[in-house]
């Protein structure tokens, strides 16, 4: 259990950090018209000025959060507390379910990895909390067994639709 929580608590922790590279960005205004003639439509965001948004809006300190529950979580699954282990995996639910209230651009990331891995999170919060001792962390271990793979996964997606991203920090 210890190597993948700390593999996957690491790897989330830095899709996170990608979060906050981002500093604010426009945001296009509604088309009106004016004279009875229809104004052009100016052009909509560009997926990182989205990205960006979503990154400085409540998602950026949502993420702060999760960042923290994971890293109390690697700690607690370093020093092999089991209560520590799954109160900090329950804390780590509330976090991503807190998150996942703000949903990452489409543009950023049409196949869905990162609502995945939150999902992913929220069911290994929910399935240690219905079981004691050991077999919550046993549950929560097949939960989070993908884990590494959804982030891979969508780090790739991010490089691909935002390759701006870490070009302009």
């Amino acid at each position: 259990m210890r190597r993948r929580v700390i593999f996957t608590s690491a790897a989330l922790a830095a899709g996170l950090t990608l979060m906050a590279c981002g500093s604010g960005g426009g945001s296009a205004a509604p088309a009106g018209s004016e004279g009875g003639l229809a104004a052009s439509a100016p052009p909509s965001p560009s997926c990182l000025q989205q990205y960006r948004l979503w990154s400085s809006g409540p998602a950026h300190a949502a993420g702060e959060n999760l960042t923290a529950a994971l890293n109390i979580l690697q700690a607690a699954s370093s020093a092999s507390d089991i209560g520590a282990t799954s109160a900090a995996l329950k804390r780590a639910g509330v976090a991503a379910r807190t998150l996942a209230q703000s949903p990452i651009p489409a543009c950023a990331d049409p196949r869905g990895y990162w609502r995945t891995v939150l999902v992913r999170i929220q069911d290994a919060a929910d399935n240690a909390g219905t079981s004691q001792g050991q077999g919550a962390l046993t549950i929560a271990q097949g939960v989070m067994k993908q884990m590494p793979e959804l982030e891979r996964k969508l780090a790739t997606e991010l490089q691909v639709t935002i390759p701006d991203l870490t070009r302009s920090k």
